[in-house]
């Protein structure tokens, strides 16, 4: 059972993932197709006459997030979590208000505008990744960590269909305007109130973290970079010392003992001393084969399965003419359409799975279901791309395929790349571990993006589908460079690989 204080937690690192994922490939397929009617006057997702910098748009928050990932994970190892905890959201919340500020009167140049501000927003959306994960895991009990950090994610399952819920009740408000007197112009209230209602609950969150305390795990981590010798000693706070028969106890801020030991707190030298070794965490670390074979695991695995997840979830629209929505040319019901589909796919896809993760993770572990479900989009893949023709002719095979594949993305390799890279990494070096590794998977998205409708275009979705079933098998051999992360302290294990490193002479762990 979780403790008060950790449900707080999580509510605080939670709440973000709700609020992006409205922000994300839903909402900006909506703004794009209002934008473009009420801008150009043609009901369609590709802005007209200029697809390139619809693509362009869609994958500005991607860009953004690959900045955002990486440079707020470093800052987080670096200066503290707790200084740098909920920055990450202002920038966010600013790009936000910026964007739902652009003038209508800028015509075709609104695209370019809302393109500049999403990839700032993708910045901060980025920052959340390494941010939220890192300061849950840093406090999390090990018993419950990956169920606590599967939690974090599985929340933009709730944001998919939230959001779709939302819509649909804008369009009803709207419909008499919109849908009989035919006063489209209100669909630019629309978009903005849509995108604009996070605001409240995102400044919420923002004074909720600005007020977290800094986790005992890291204090650990600053006290060790102040004084190495701690090392020798294995006095680092937040981690309990045990016998090689012995679990290492994961102590947590959020109800658990906490280990009593020394913190930072030393002079100006020591300050300036800590500082240096905290930048240079990340290199030395990483240096060593057998934790740069990890991060490869963790960055490719992340990488390929973003290009498939992506490269899919941006084609949703074949499975949406499947269940016959989204045909109409009238604007109201097009859109109408578009937000009942895309709560039938949360519901339908996305929350299953994501639940079947969190209610099993402790019991089978990351590497089994990441492999398993690796596994099973690679058949479905293989499936669709085999049975094509007939499936097009098949609404309901079409849309069971695009279930089951959504389920076992969630309940499989879309959740535990988030997991494992929070959970493998020691405290001193989660922040860009997580962050780098999250930065590779928006790449796989940017390429996905990008390269796909073009690829569709040119060679076909058939071949498509079946480049997508080879990703999803090279992916598998990727997992296999990472150890199982349930039950894994890997803060005991960095403590005992440091003071081994110092010689014999130092007892072992």
């Amino acid at each position: 059972m979780l403790t008060w204080p950790e449900l707080k937690l999580l509510f605080i690192a939670s709440s973000a993932r709700v609020f992006h994922r409205r922000l994300r490939p839903f909402n900006i397929n909506l703004v794009v197709v209002i934008l473009n009617f009420v801008i150009n006057g043609k009901l369609s997702g590709t802005i007209t006459n200029i697809p390139l910098q619809g693509g362009v748009l869609k994958a500005a928050a991607n860009i953004g997030c690959v900045v955002g990932q990486i440079g707020f994970g470093l800052a987080g190892d670096v200066f503290g979590r707790k200084a740098v905890y909920g920055i990450e959201m202002m920038v966010t919340t600013v790009a936000t208000i910026l964007i739902i500020a652009g003038p209508l009167s800028l015509g075709t140049g609104l695209f370019t505008y809302i393109t500049v501000f999403r990839a700032l927003m993708g910045v901060g959306i980025g920052g959340d990744y390494p941010m939220s994960a890192s300061v849950v895991a840093d406090r999390a009990n090990l018993r419950r960590r990956g169920t606590m950090v599967t939690f974090i994610f599985a929340m933009q399952g709730w944001g998919a269909f939230i959001g779709g819920l939302i819509f649909i009740i804008l369009m009803a408000i709207y419909k008499k305007g919109v849908h009989f007197h035919h006063h489209t112009s209100q669909l630019n209230s629309v978009w903005r109130i849509y995108t604009g209602l996070i605001l409240i609950p995102a400044i919420i969150t923002i004074v909720q973290r600005m007020m977290m305390t800094e986790s005992t795990r890291m204090k650990g981590v600053q006290a060790v970079r102040e004084d190495p010798n701690l090392i020798a000693q294995g006095k680092v706070a937040g981690i309990k010392l045990a016998p090689a028969n012995e679990k290492g106890a994961y102590d947590s801020d959020a109800g658990s003992h906490e280990a009593e030991a020394p913190v930072a707190g030393g002079g100006i030298a020591a300050t300036r001393a800590a500082k240096a070794a905290a930048w240079r965490d990340a290199r030395d670390y990483f240096s060593e084969w057998r934790h740069m074979k990890i991060l490869i695991g963790t960055t490719m695995s992340w990488f390929l399965l973003d290009i498939i997840f992506y490269g899919i979830s941006l084609n949703q629209s074949i499975f949406i003419s499947a269940l016959g929505l989204a045909n109409s040319k009238d604007p109201w019901e097009y859109l109408w359409q578009q937000g009942v589909a895309n709560i039938i796919i949360a519901i339908g896809g996305f929350l299953p799975g994501y639940y079947f993760t969190l209610f099993t993770i402790e019991y089978l572990g990351r590497k089994k279901i990441q492999i398993m479900g690796l596994c099973m989009n690679a058949i479905i893949f293989a499936i669709m791309a085999g049975k094509y023709n007939a499936l097009k002719k098949n609404s309901h095979g079409l849309i069971a395929c695009f279930i089951f594949l959504q389920f076992f993305f969630n309940f499989g390799a879309n959740a535990t790349t988030f997991v494992i890279p929070a959970e493998v990494f020691p405290t001193r070096v989660r922040g860009f571990g997580h962050g780098l590794s999250a930065a590779c998977g928006k790449c796989g998205a940017i390429i996905a993006s990008l390269a796909v409708s073009i690829m569709s275009t040119n060679v076909g979705p058939q071949n498509v589908l079946w480049l997508f079933f080879g990703i999803a098998v090279i992916a598998i051999p990727f997992t296999f460079l990472i150890p199982e992360t349930k039950d894994r302290d890997a803060d005991l294990i960095d403590l005992e690989e440091r003071r081994a490193a110092l010689g014999p002479h130092h007892e072992k762990i």
